[in-house]
């Protein structure tokens, strides 16, 4: 279990998340939403220390998160950025297996995971394997990102703004793939994002932030019907219109584009 207790980190005088205290539950899919600027990647980035607290408390599994070798915490946690930051030089295959590398796992095993999970994404060992980046689509560059984060069966999989850079077809197809491979794995997932259908369709929970302050905290079900604030119910009303019209055209002119 990952739980913040009145989290509160200041850069120059501005208050970038607030006294922040909510828990996330092993195996679940938690979502955080907000606007730019809100504090999403801010509470993410923390639980990886990528950012430190200026004050409060981050614990993971009872532990104060200050008190866990950082490099261990690193391996044991997955992560996927916008960027897909793969290392253009290495292969896909060498790319997936970096960190079961760290962690020690014998070439054998190694290679027998980059396989099965390949074949888990419908992308033939054979075919990619040997690959760069390079020689990738922008879908397929993000599915290895995805991969290479989960490859060695992290507790804790952060995943910030994974689909935004992505035409609405493989951001579809992205978001139904992250579902089965949370249920395949099981693990803890931080995700977040700043578009409350994405929210909607993956989280278990969505935590719904605004400068820095957490709004609510709930179902997909309950933040629809019972809103905390008018805040989240805009939030909602608004995202769930604008959306369903701007990618239903979106995705026609992509599927003519496709067909000519």
């Amino acid at each position: 279990m990952i739980e913040f207790i009145d989290v509160t980190k200041v850069y120059k005088d501005k208050k970038v998340l607030s006294n922040a205290s909510f828990k996330v539950h092993d195996g679940e899919f938690f979502v955080l939403v907000g606007a730019s600027g809100s504090g999403k990647t801010t509470t993410l980035k923390m639980v990886n220390r990528l950012i430190e607290a200026t004050s409060g408390d981050i614990f993971i599994d009872g532990v104060k998160i200050t008190d866990l070798n950082l490099r261990t915490h690193r391996l044991e946690t997955g992560y996927v950025l916008q960027q897909i930051a793969l290392f253009p030089n290495l292969t896909v295959q060498e790319n997936i297996e970096l960190i079961p590398e760290m962690k020690g796992w014998a070439k054998e095993k190694r290679l027998e995971r980059t396989k099965e999970l390949l074949n888990f994404v419908h992308l033939d060992p054979t075919i990619y394997l040997k690959r760069k980046p390079s020689e990738l689509s922008g879908g397929e560059q993000q599915r290895i990102g995805i991969l290479r984060a989960i490859a060695a069966n992290p507790k804790i999989i952060l995943m910030d703004e994974p689909f935004s850079a992505l035409d609405p077809i493989s951001r579809e197809g992205l978001q139904q793939l992250i579902k089965q491979i949370h249920h395949q794995l099981q693990s803890t997932v931080l995700f977040v994002t700043h578009d409350m259908q994405e929210a909607t369709i993956l989280g278990d929970k969505i935590a719904v932030m605004n400068q820095g302050v957490i709004q609510q905290i709930d179902t997909p079900e309950n933040i629809q019907q019972k809103p905390a604030n008018q805040f989240v119910a805009d939030l909602f009303q608004k995202h769930h219109h604008h959306l369903e019209d701007y990618s239903t055209k979106e995705l026609q002119a992509e599927i003519e584009r496709r067909g000519r």
